[in-house]
């Protein structure tokens, strides 16, 4: 049953008006474990946008002039849409949640919301698509969340149009209303949570600017007040309940709940011919997630019909087919205890320990041994395992017979449960130096640009616009990409290159300006295959000082 209209207008009018939020609690304990056991979610990027095949939001005004993607709706008829199918695809999938998209950036609404025109209801098709799948993730034994973005580019009271192109650069509306945006957010969330909960999850994204701390904090109180145990991410001002890393695999932490959100292709809605990522990449991108105590949000961008693409499907199905046989290793698991690394990840459940062993060097797999005597050692993906410890080493032998091209997945049984041995990280994989650093060095290492963390960055010094680093490899690695990343919003880098040490000289992979371009730079750079030990990463041009948070580095699949 709905909430009245009025009684939506009453709660968020009274809590919108109260000018300090109450103290947040937080979830309890048993929402939080059951978000973590759960693992793998499907991410849903959807709407009229999908006419066009390009991004959701970000093209408004960039690919498609805005007074024309604000009309896209009356055009979006996705009769073949079917939400009972969406989470089929889903369970098929391995996928144990589903997080849709009920308002992005665009302020275009999937529900039959009451306080804007600009929605599902006044399309063509006049369905209520977030009641349609928050029915069917019901009755298909899924959980369901709502992302909804607190940016408006087209709501009048919402201060900029979008897209976001840096503080002096985003036009402004010229007359806004901050405070009664406030009240439309808060009644929406209201719809949400009243009309289509309980959820698991409100997913907020903001990405534009304008938003405060103090809007975050009477959000989240709001959204708590009206559901105690829901989850709340960590995108609306607040740190929230869980954290978000986006395209990228966050870093190992078990001192608070993590999620990446991933695409499948290479933009978040629908594309047509995209290039979707492989399966040992998505394959990976779960076992890396999971042994890093973290869920993997995948995304799918439906077509305008209303039906995922049959590759998509194909490609989800293939990693349903995977944790079919092998999903012990990942639901209601904890990463570690070994800290993953490009050839190693785990995960730990009960008296049990399961190494994905990503890579094979020469011999058998050797690392610091476990604090507890193996019982029993199992190559669950066939085949036959030796695992003994001795001197402080855990050596696990597989013949190469029975390794596996994408993950040899090895369960030892413990004589205590794994739970209790602490975090165990393995030795670096790689040496990092700086052409000069900003002091205090132990604040801005070189080490940071390859710590898998987003908090951390390496810095040249003060004012300096130029730096690089060179990055020595233990084992060498074939790989094909490499993509840079930095904090600064909005990103300074100008111009980089990429080479390689081989025969005694620099050998250039890469050289790349970045465009002034309002969907933000590209730091990416594919190249054939190449094997390297040592790389070098150069800054040539900066808006201010030369930093990196990270550089990351796809490997070659198997």
């Amino acid at each position: 049953m709905k909430i009245p209209t009025f009684a939506i207008l009453a709660i968020a009018t009274l809590l919108a008006a109260t000018s300090a939020a109450a103290a947040d609690s937080g979830p309890s304990p048993e929402s939080l474990r059951k978000f973590e056991s759960q693992r793998f979610g499907m991410f849903i990027h959807w709407g009229p946008v999908s006419l066009t095949g390009y991004e959701l939001g970000w093209s408004r005004g960039n690919q498609t002039p805005a007074a024309e993607y604000d009309q896209l709706y009356h055009r979006f008829n996705p009769v073949r849409f079917d939400a009972d199918q969406w989470v089929r695809i889903a369970k098929d999938a391995g996928m144990r949640y589903v997080v849709l998209t009920a308002k992005h950036m665009d302020g275009f609404c999937l529900w039959d919301t009451h306080q804007t025109d600009y929605n599902i209801m006044n399309s063509a098709f006049k369905r209520d698509i977030v009641a349609e799948m928050s029915r069917a993730c019901a009755r298909g034994g899924m959980d369901f969340g709502a992302y909804y973005c607190i940016a408006d580019w087209y709501s009048p009271w919402y201060p900029f149009f979008g897209p976001y192109k840096g503080p002096t650069q985003t036009p402004r509306k010229p007359t806004t209303d901050p405070e009664r945006y406030n009240l439309y957010v808060m009644k929406q969330v209201a719809e949400l949570i009243g009309n289509y909960g309980p959820l698991e999850c409100l997913w907020f994204d903001s990405m534009t600017g304008g938003d405060s701390e103090e809007r975050g904090r009477r959000l989240v109180s709001f959204a708590r007040a009206m559901q105690p145990n829901i989850l709340i991410n960590n995108r609306s001002g607040v740190p929230g309940d869980y954290v978000t890393p986006e395209e990228r695999i966050g870093r190992y932490r078990d001192d608070r709940p993590w999620e990446s959100c991933m695409m499948i292709g290479t933009q978040w809605s629908w594309k047509p011919n995209d290039a979707l990522k492989s399966f040992p990449q998505l394959l990976r991108a779960l076992v890396y997630c999971s042994g890093g105590d973290g869920n993997l949000l995948l995304d799918v961008g439906p077509r305008a019909d209303g039906t995922i693409e049959p590759r998509t499907v194909a490609r989800l199905r293939e990693i349903g087919d995977w944790l079919g046989r092998y999903g012990e290793s990942i639901y209601d698991t904890r990463g570690g205890p070994y800290k993953p690394t490009s050839y190693l990840a785990s995960t730990r459940r009960g008296n049990f320990v399961y190494l994905h062993i990503i890579r094979w060097f020469d011999g058998p797999l050797v690392v610091p041994a476990l604090p507890g005597r193996i019982v029993a050692a199992t190559l669950l993906t066939g085949g036959t395992v030796r695992a003994s410890q001795a001197d402080g080493a855990l050596t696990v032998d597989v013949a190469p017979a029975d390794r596996q091209r994408i993950d040899t997945l090895v369960r030892l049984e413990m004589d205590r449960p794994a739970a209790t041995f602490a975090p165990i990280a393995l030795p670096r994989e790689v040496t990092i130096t700086a052409s000069a650093t900003m002091a205090p060095e132990a604040q801005h290492s070189p080490a940071f640009a390859a710590d898998n963390d987003p908090e951390t960055e390496w810095s040249a010094p003060e004012g300096q616009t130029t730096g690089s680093l060179e990055l020595n490899f233990v084992h060498p690695r074939t790989i094909r990409a490499i993509k840079l990343e930095e904090k600064a919003r909005p990103h300074l880098m100008q111009s980089f290159d990429i080479a390689r040490w081989d025969q005694g000289k620099w050998v250039t992979l890469a050289a790349k300006t970045v465009p002034v371009k309002s969907v933000g730079p590209d730091y990416s750079v594919d190249f054939p295959p190449v094997t390297i030990q040592r790389l070098r990463v150069r800054i040539l041009k900066s808006k201010g000082t030369a930093a990196l948070t990270e550089v990351v580095i796809t490997d070659v699949d198997p």
